[in-house]
């Protein structure tokens, strides 16, 4: 297990997670950015709410492959399986939301149940 002296160094083990998960599958450039993105603020989430010791980063690496996959089978909904771009994202989101209001699914720190519900 490697230790976060940083929320950066964190995010960048995360981003390479999903990079590895991902493959040879192409990203665009504003895709790159907002999941990026997403999964900076799902580090400052999990700072802010104490949550990074190494069984939270744990958690946090499944989730992030989990969504990798999610993202990869959408990619594949929409007609593109080896492309991803914000509309794939868009998309995974809002199947996320319908997937999360109907049952407890949670990919803390990046999608809480609580997100829906609230």
């Amino acid at each position: 297990m490697i230790a976060h002296s940083t929320d950066k160094a964190l995010s960048e083990d995360l981003w390479q997670t999903t990079l590895n998960t991902m493959g040879t599958i192409e990203m665009d450039a504003d895709f790159t950015n907002s999941l990026r993105g997403w999964i900076a603020i799902g580090v400052q989430r999990m700072i802010r709410q104490n949550c990074a010791s190494p069984p939270d980063v744990t958690l946090a690496r499944a989730n992030i492959i989990k969504f990798s996959g999610l993202l990869k089978k959408e990619a594949m909904y929409l007609g593109h399986p080896l492309w991803l771009d914000n509309n794939t994202l868009i998309a995974t989101k809002k199947r996320l939301r319908l997937r999360a209001s109907a049952s407890g699914f949670d990919l803390w720190p990046f999608w809480s149940h609580d997100f829906v519900v609230s």
